[in-house]
């Protein structure tokens, strides 16, 4: 009998064991659903030019704001215009908006000023372009590289440009002056690091991409003889380069637009003044 008591004892002892052990996890679960429910998401989304920007102004920020958390993707300029405030609290546009795009009553703010840069192969002698030549390489009236160097390089230009409706692709044929005629059979990529890839990999190559995105894969041709800097962009002298631009809704919440007002801060600015030129 003894042994009988002890050991129902003993089952009991683990059952209520059991029952408390159930419980502290249903109260650690439920203190994770709480935090996750505290957690704001702000969705961003458009150009790829200023999808790096805006990584590193996220990670930044988020590191300040432990309840934020900013997803962003890079899907270009057409798309984060259409999309503010229906898939994206922000979109982001290399390019300004069009009457029609304006008439949509999105609320519009530039971040940064960014120039666009040449690129061509490192191995590609060619050290400087005329904004004419340019607007006859990317128009096929210009197709050999021994049109621009000299004979110094010889070889069939490959042109490499963006896909239609980026922000890049819009502000670069209008600033060289030859919208909606790029050369037929140009190849047209859908992001900065395919394109900065593949001019790597091709000596007879040209294309263009965000001055913020340069590194030593590529080189930069001067145009018209001034180099593609940040210092040239900010004093007039090198005429290719176009606004960052951010998109919000009527729907945008305030930790969105907090966001938004942080970028213009000093603290924001000064991230921006890493590669790209500050608008404050």
């Amino acid at each position: 009998m003894k042994k009988k008591i002890i050991g129902t004892a003993i089952l009991l002892g683990i059952a209520f064991a059991s029952v408390l052990f159930a419980g502290g996890n249903n109260k650690q679960k439920a203190g994770g659903n709480t935090t996750a429910a505290r957690m704001y998401t702000i969705e961003v989304g458009g150009s790829t030019s200023v999808t790096p920007l805006m990584e590193l102004l996220a990670d930044e920020y988020q590191k300040n704001n432990s309840g934020i958390k900013i997803n962003i993707s890079g899907t270009g300029s057409g798309d984060g215009i259409v999309n503010a405030g229906v898939l994206y609290e922000i979109g982001m546009s290399s390019r300004d908006l069009t009457p029609a795009e304006q008439g949509r009553g999105l609320i519009e703010e530039t971040i940064a000023i960014d120039g666009i840069a040449v690129i061509v192969n490192n191995s590609n002698p060619v050290s400087n372009l005329t904004l004419d030549q340019i607007k006859g390489i990317f128009t096929g009236t210009i197709t050999d590289w021994s049109q621009v160097t000299g004979g110094a390089k010889k070889g069939n230009i490959a042109v490499v440009s963006r896909e239609e409706g980026s922000g890049t692709r819009v502000a670069f044929e209008e600033l060289a002056g030859f919208v909606g005629q790029l050369v037929q059979g140009a190849t047209e990529s859908t992001s900065t690091g395919a394109i900065k890839a593949g001019i790597s990999q091709n000596p007879d190559a040209i294309g263009y991409i965000s001055l913020g995105s340069v590194d030593n894969s590529v080189k930069t041709p001067s145009v018209d003889g001034t180099a593609a800097t940040n210092a040239n962009v900010i004093n007039g002298s090198y005429k290719i380069a176009r606004p960052f631009i951010v998109l919000t809704g009527s729907s945008a919440g305030p930790q969105a637009k907090a966001f938004l007002d942080w970028i213009l801060t000093p603290a924001g600015q000064a991230i921006v003044g890493t590669s790209w030129i500050k608008i404050k």
